[in-house]
C-alpha cells in the first residue's frame, strides 16, 4: 500500500466519521498482526470497523470518544514521523496512524504503525 493510497483511504474514514455528532471507538480485536478497532455512536452497535494489518506497534487506550469536529485520524509524515519512529523504533515501510482522542491533553495521540489499513461501512 502506497502513501497515496493510505491517504486516500484516511481521508475517506475522517469523512464518514465527520458525518456523525461524535464518535466512540475500541480495539476491537488483536490477532495475527491484524488490529480491528470499532467506532460509532454506540459501541453496541458499531457503523464502522477499521483494520490495521501487519501491525508493528500500537499506543492508545483500550477505547475512547473523539469531537467529529476535528480531525480524527491522520497519517504522520515529516518530523512527527520520524520522532515517533525513534521514539518506538519502527521498521521500515510501517506507516504511523494517529486518532485524536477528546478529553486527552493535545500533544496527546493514539499511535498504530502499520503497513495496511482499510474500514467496513457496519450500518449501510
Amino acid at each position: 500500500m502506497d502513501l497515496a493510497e493510505v491517504g486516500r483511504v484516511v481521508r475517506e474514514i475522517n469523512d464518514y466519521i465527520k458525518r456523525g455528532l461524535w464518535f466512540d471507538f475500541e480495539i476491537k480485536q488483536y490477532q495475527d498482526g491484524e488490529i480491528s478497532l470499532y467506532g460509532g455512536l454506540s459501541l453496541s452497535y458499531p457503523d464502522v470497523e477499521i483494520k490495521f494489518k501487519e501491525v508493528f506497534f500500537v499506543s492508545l487506550p483500550m477505547m475512547w470518544k473523539t469531537d467529529t469536529k476535528n480531525t480524527i485520524l491522520a497519517v504522520l509524515e515529516g518530523e512527527a514521523e520520524r520522532e515517533i519512529s525513534e521514539k518506538f523504533q519502527v521498521e521500515y515501510l510501517h506507516y504511523i496512524f494517529k486518532f485524536t482522542p477528546e478529553d486527552y491533553p493535545s500533544n496527546f495521540g493514539c499511535f498504530i504503525a502499520a503497513k495496511e489499513i482499510s474500514y467496513s461501512i457496519l450500518t449501510e
